[in-house]
């Protein structure tokens, strides 16, 4: 309100400018308008500068927000991938000790079918061992099988024959 009235009083005395007024009179309206005009810039010039600090620590403090989250999530990106080389070295590592109770079993295996043992150990037996395992036939597994219905047909006959047998004794009386 204090620059409305200043104005106020610039227009009053604008106006009685009009009616002749002495030549210091005169001066001193044209510097109580320069004043007037000098205070509204560094009133503006104030307002431009505050703003623009405003922006500028809010710019900066939406820096500082935006490098704190991108930190955070680097963060936890960080431990997750640090998480899933242990899994991946822990399966690597059951699966080589896998690997190695196969090839000793495989070994074991053919020393068995061939009866002989064999003087290299570690890898290169595993690898021999694998290179002279024999090829299995198909027939040999039908014949375990026949061997096992033989079986149960022996095994039925001797029930049957029991029942029977059971039968035709006559009950012991008392």
């Amino acid at each position: 309100m204090a620059k409305n009235q200043l104005s106020k009083n610039s227009l009053k005395k604008l106006l009685d400018s009009v009616t002749p007024m002495a030549p210091d009179a005169a001066e001193k309206f044209v510097r109580d308008l320069l004043k007037a005009g000098d205070e509204r810039r560094r009133d503006a010039e104030k307002v431009v500068a505050e703003v623009a600090a405003v922006a500028r620590r809010s710019a900066e403090q939406f820096s500082v927000n935006v490098q704190k989250e991108v930190a955070k999530q680097l963060g936890r990106l960080v431990v997750r991938i640090d998480q899933v080389e242990k899994q991946v070295e822990t399966l690597n590592k059951n699966l080589e000790a896998t690997r190695a109770l196969l090839v000793a079993a495989a070994a074991k295996g053919l020393q068995k079918s061939t009866g002989t043992k064999s003087p290299t150990t570690g890898a290169s037996a595993a690898k021999k061992a694998t290179a002279k395992k024999p090829v299995t036939k198909k027939p040999a597994a039908k014949k375990a099988t026949a061997k096992k219905v033989a079986a149960k047909k022996v095994a039925a006959k001797k029930v049957a024959a029991t029942k029977s047998a059971a039968k035709k004794r006559p009950a012991p009386t008392a």
